[in-house]
């Protein structure tokens, strides 16, 4: 038996899989919760749950790759 530990956030009742793991695989899972989910209640709380987004990336993680256009159409000459 292996074990592999992932977080996720559930939506619409249901949880994304790594893709790691193939279809037909059995597994056996345990589901731990927070005693409370997070709500977003108000405009304050938006915020803190935006800025937990980008907590663990690095300035690399969050550079934008340069952009070049989808360049001339064939049919605009």
């Amino acid at each position: 038996m292996k074990a592999i530990e992932f977080e996720t956030t559930a939506e619409k009742r249901s949880i994304r899989l790594p893709d790691a793991i193939p279809d037909g695989t059995r597994l056996r899972v345990l589901l731990l919760l927070d005693d409370e989910p997070a709500t977003v209640t108000d405009g304050r709380d938006l915020k803190r749950a935006l800025s937990g987004l980008v907590e663990g990336l690095t300035e690399e993680d969050l550079k934008r790759s340069r952009d070049f256009g989808r360049g001339d159409a064939e049919w605009a000459i």
